[in-house]
């Protein structure tokens, strides 16, 4: 019989509350996070069920991360990736917020990956080509997605609200 780490039942729960709380800023920006109370309601919850999440994780993390890297960068990923996934499952429906929630997603994805993953890992001049490569494909693929949804219909479910 193998034996298990005691820990793998809480890595699994944390795991799950970062990505669902992830989920729900997503659901919160597809369905205009900026022009109602139950959005932001839903992108606050996201917030906190992320944050219990990378709590849980932290009890368990070998490298321990900081609090502040925790709940600063930590937040601004869960935003990001909320913003940079919704914005892309909204395209069709919302093409002038994806325009901008997706770059801005990405940016702030991107700046709090390096802060908790990449420093020591990648020089500031790599960091700085990967950044500025990335976010003009990014921006231009966005906008080249919202003229093509712009000029092209919107889908069944506008969002824009």
């Amino acid at each position: 019989m193998a034996s298990r780490s005691p820990s793998f039942e809480l890595h699994h729960v944390a795991m799950l509350c970062k990505y669902a709380g992830i989920s729900f800023i997503s659901g919160a920006v597809n369905h205009g996070m900026f022009s109602g109370e139950r959005s932001l309601l839903t992108a606050l919850l996201g917030v906190g069920v992320y944050l219990i999440g990378a709590v849980l994780y932290r009890s368990v993390d070998e490298e321990q991360t900081s609090w502040r890297d925790l709940l600063g960068y930590g937040v601004v990923a869960s935003i990001g990736l909320g913003f940079f996934t919704g914005g892309l499952q909204h395209f069709p429906d919302s093409p002038g917020r994806s325009l901008w929630v997706v770059p801005l997603g990405f940016m702030m994805s991107l700046i709090a990956f390096y802060a908790l993953e990449g420093r020591g890992a990648l020089s500031r001049n790599a960091l700085i080509r990967y950044g500025v490569i990335s976010i003009i494909i990014v921006t231009v693929s966005s906008i080249g997605a919202w003229w093509f949804f712009d000029h092209f219909g919107h889908g069944h479910h506008d969002h824009a609200h």
